[in-house]
């Protein structure tokens, strides 16, 4: 092997280094940033790409390019369609499910459409498609037919500005469904919270979340989230509780509001008993 190795090297050793020097000089070519060398490097490339033009133009004078152009004309336009068709069919299965849930619950609701999504990890606000002139107010409930979405809180005539779940702002009374725990839910800027809860509540991953009784603006018992982590604070005699919310606030195009006519008398002696919790 080595003698084999030695004979080529000598029968082809001035072509070796030949190759050698040839991509040694195409790079120092490559990296030299002189502007002699920039514009032996420019003008070779626009003889290469006229070069490569000409070859391109005789190979498409035997192709039929109005017939290809057509078809990929077509394919766009068709690929259009089905992800605008895609598009309404996800559209379709959020309406068809507010819709039902509209029709069998008690409370009466507004529907509306999202015209403006500011809806940030920071931000957490959007703009819905109804306002004074369709009876939404300061702070009515907005949900969907999967849970609670956030709460209204700027109405003009036509529009209404909501404050999401995933707002820092944003605070509600909650309760854990099966253990009947009641904590207070806020977003942290990353995660839904209930934060210092004894860890000896029975609180487990996996249980349902509501709105509590002790909500003073948004009816009790619409469901928030699944409890979906649970920590130990560094004292070990508190948990920090992430829940994740049934409605992804992020993805959705249409809500209800619920018109809910609020019991001032109830909510001030519970404000006043909670110290403004909401």
């Amino acid at each position: 092997m080595s003698k084999f190795v030695r004979t080529f090297l000598n029968s082809f050793k001035e072509y070796i280094v030949l190759i050698l020097l040839l991509i040694l000089s195409l790079l120092i070519i490559t990296l030299n940033e002189n502007q002699k060398v920039k514009n032996v490097r420019l003008f070779s490339l626009g003889i290469f790409a006229t070069f490569n033009k000409i070859v391109l133009d005789i190979s498409n004078y035997f192709e039929d390019t109005e017939h290809i152009e057509g078809l990929l004309k077509n394919n766009a336009q068709l690929m259009l369609q089905v992800n605008e068709l895609r598009d309404y069919a996800y559209e379709l299965d959020e309406l068809k499910g507010q819709f039902e849930f509209k029709t069998k619950s008690d409370y009466k609701l507004i529907s509306a459409q999202i015209v403006s999504r500011l809806v940030s990890k920071i931000s957490g606000y959007f703009i819905i498609s109804k306002g004074s002139i369709d009876s939404v107010e300061i702070g009515l409930p907005v949900i969907t037919d999967k849970g609670l979405v956030g709460i209204v809180t700027d109405v003009s005539k036509n529009y209404s500005t909501i404050r999401t779940l995933e707002n820092s702002l944003f605070k509600v009374a909650v309760r854990d469904q099966r253990s009947n725990v009641d904590g207070v839910l806020n977003w942290d800027g990353k995660d839904l919270q209930i934060k210092n809860v004894p860890t000896t509540e029975d609180i487990e991953v996996g249980d349902r979340v509501i709105v509590s009784e002790l909500s003073t603006i948004i009816p009790p018992a619409i469901p928030v989230g699944v409890i979906s982590n649970k920590e130990s604070t560094i004292s070990g005699i508190l948990s920090n509780i992430k829940v994740k919310p049934f409605v992804d606030v992020n993805k959705i195009k249409n809500v209800l509001i619920l018109k809910k006519k609020k019991d001032f008398e109830l909510d001030s002696l519970i404000t006043k008993v909670s110290g403004g919790l909401k």
